[in-house]
């Protein structure tokens, strides 16, 4: 029995630890879903809450070429709470590339939920977490 106690303990801790790697790290600069290739980076790098955050995000097919005319959302989700809505207007700046401007109320980490709808209808969501500080 304590042995059991003992493993499932240490098979904790490292659940634990590479959940909290992810959130120590920056957020991944692209993510690859669908066919397309969705980028974000902020400004600041990293957010800070109450203070204007930049979001950049790109958007690529396959073959590299940057999509453009894709409508495109942005959800900021604070993980693990109940929060009201943030969803950021984004714009299209042409050339694939797709801006907004936030905030967000409070530090920690946050998940940046990014999905694409295509002009022929198809769609593509990415994740991106952030720390926020």
């Amino acid at each position: 029995m304590k042995q059991w106690a003992i493993g499932a303990g240490a098979g904790l801790a490292l659940i634990v630890a590479a959940a909290g790697g992810a959130w120590g790290a920056a957020a991944p600069a692209t993510v690859e879903t669908n066919g397309l290739a969705i980028g974000l980076t902020t400004a600041p790098s990293p957010p800070a809450r109450e203070e204007a955050t930049t979001f950049e995000i790109t958007v690529r097919d396959a073959a590299g070429k940057p999509v453009s005319g894709a409508r495109v959302s942005l959800d900021l989700k604070m993980a693990g709470m109940a929060m009201e809505e943030n969803r950021p207007r984004v714009h299209d700046r042409g050339a694939g590339r797709y801006a907004a401007a936030g905030t967000f109320s409070m530090g920690g980490e946050w998940l940046a939920a990014v999905e694409v709808l295509l002009p022929d209808g198809r769609r593509a969501q990415a994740e991106f977490p952030l720390r926020v500080r």
